[in-house]
């Protein structure tokens, strides 16, 4: 695709904006019933307790994953950026990765890291209905989200929601089947993502599965219209090299859409 000038990429700007803000009356409606003290008495929410990275201005908002209104906004903002971003739409891209686990594979639990308001989480749960989750991020308004989500489609039984930071997890070695995230590593800073594949790998099951999805590729790059303070270091990562140092197998690089990628991957039976 042609690189964007500036006037196409303001004109996407406004675009996006207008299809969050008529969504927005719908969401509130939707997350109405969402009692915001209660729910976040088992999270941390003072301002220290985040690491420095979530402070920047990710999208042109600082602080959006520790503001509840950003959260809220997520998947109205989801549901307009990859539409118009990458021809498919957010259902699609979580239906998809989904499907690149095999169906006959033996996923008992699942961790998903960075996971937003849980869209992938889901999407793996309605394919491997004997599967448990640990839905986890960094921010506690996208786990309150998460949960809701999860307990309107009947699957908060098979769900715990704990707020992890996806570097050191803390969770015992070899301890899932499937490792999943999705549209983190171009909103971490680049020292983090090898940290994060290394502990990815090491809480992965021997013989296990990673499964990872993100945006931002070949020509797409070019066209960022709202501000990703990485974004130049994500570019430049070679990915398949990533996910091969942190010890990951059989890895498949997988282009989808427009700008669109996933990584699919095993880790070695000791």
């Amino acid at each position: 695709m042609p690189r964007w000038n500036a006037e196409k990429k303001q004109a996407y700007r406004t675009e996006v904006i207008q299809r969050i803000t008529a969504a927005m009356p719908s969401v509130m409606q939707e997350y109405a019933s969402i009692h915001w003290e209660e729910e976040l008495k088992s999270y941390h929410t003072e301002h220290e307790y985040y690491p420095d990275y979530i402070h920047a201005p990710i999208h042109g908002s600082t602080d959006s994953y520790t503001n509840p209104q950003s959260c809220l906004a997520w998947d109205a903002a989801m549901d307009a950026i990859i539409p118009l971003s990458h021809n498919v739409s957010c259902q699609q891209l979580r239906e998809t990765m989904a499907e690149l686990i095999p169906e006959d594979a033996q996923i008992e639990t699942v961790l998903e890291l960075g996971a937003g308001t849980g869209g992938g989480a889901l999407a793996l749960a309605q394919r491997f209905p004997q599967a448990t989750f640990r839905i986890t991020d960094v921010s506690p308004y996208m786990l309150v989200i998460s949960q809701h989500k999860f307990n309107k489609a009947g699957l908060s039984e098979r769900a715990s929601f704990e707020q992890v930071d996806a570097r050191n997890t803390g969770y015992p070695d070899n301890s899932f089947d499937l490792v999943t995230s999705s549209l983190l590593f171009h909103e971490t800073p680049k020292e983090w993502t090898p940290k994060i594949l290394k502990e990815m790998y090491r809480i992965t099951k021997p013989g296990g599965w990673v499964l990872y999805a993100d945006t931002y590729r070949g020509e797409y790059a070019l066209s960022a219209s709202f501000q990703e303070p990485w974004l130049d270091d994500f570019i430049h990562f070679n990915f398949e090299y990533e996910f091969a140092k942190a010890g990951f197998t059989e890895l498949n690089y997988i282009r989808y859409a427009v700008g669109l990628w996933y990584m699919v991957g095993r880790k070695l039976e000791m």
